[in-house]
């Protein structure tokens, strides 16, 4: 690259040109990642080239940083910087306290279910499902939750009482007869039962700050960009947000 080539960015001696950020931001624009840019005009919208000169900055802390530390890839450096990040019991239960709305489970009723093809048939079963003594009676055990069934066939059988027979029910299927079971109200999940899902989440996130720290602290030492370009936000690719 020639000395006297427009600048965008120096990243430990390594120019990067605002030749190779055109290419790169015309490159990005024909991709499935164009989409997700800001809007201008192809390809030297400033707010876009602020975008990616981000981008292309970190791109050159990795390869410099990974070359430095004599790996060829930059895959195993990024799992080096992150490789003592953990998460503490204390704040998996903290989260799970803050947040047990997330781990409401809904109500569940059990049914069992006839489709008949006429309303005289459907008649013949609900009468011989309201004497039968349990649920074995030839139809089809089911386990429903709200919004699984459609209309009046919803409705009934969330409106009645456990023993209950309703129908026939005609829908487009033909004519329905269940009997409800039983009741399973709706519930927040145990600690136990959600613990390693919610230390997954909170990991990942932990690892994403942590690595973010790590690179803004590289960024600083190690990259000069030009005032035009520079932009506060996060590359294209951004960083996926959290509830905490």
């Amino acid at each position: 690259m020639a000395d006297s080539e427009p600048l965008v960015a120096t990243v430990a001696g390594r120019r990067i040109s605002l030749e190779h950020l055109r290419q790169r931001v015309a490159e990005l624009r024909r991709g499935p990642r164009g989409r997700h840019m800001p809007p201008g005009d192809e390809p030297d919208s400033l707010t876009a080239q602020r975008w990616v000169v981000q981008e292309l900055v970190t791109e050159q802390i990795l390869a410099h940083e990974a070359e430095a530390a004599g790996m060829e890839n930059v895959d195993r450096l990024v799992e080096q910087v992150i490789a003592d990040v953990a998460v503490e019991e204390d704040d998996i239960r903290a989260y799970y306290e803050r947040n047990r709305d997330l781990f409401l489970r809904p109500e569940v009723r059990l049914i069992t279910h006839f489709v008949a093809d006429d309303a005289k048939t459907a008649q013949s079963l609900a009468k011989r499902l309201a004497g039968a003594e349990s649920p074995g009676s030839g139809g089809e055990p089911l386990d429903v939750r709200r919004g699984e069934l459609a209309g009046p066939l919803e409705d009934a059988l969330f409106g009645a009482q456990e023993g209950k027979v309703v129908g026939p029910i005609e829908t487009e299927h033909g004519f329905h007869v269940a009997r409800l079971e039983s009741v399973i109200p709706q519930f927040v999940a145990p600690y136990e039962d959600v613990r390693t899902v919610i230390e997954e989440d909170l990991l990942v996130a932990a690892r994403e700050r942590a690595f973010d720290e790590w690179l803004d602290g590289r960024r600083q030492e190690l990259a000069t960009i030009e005032p035009q370009f520079e932009h506060p936000a996060h590359p294209i690719h951004g960083i996926p947000s959290h509830r905490h």
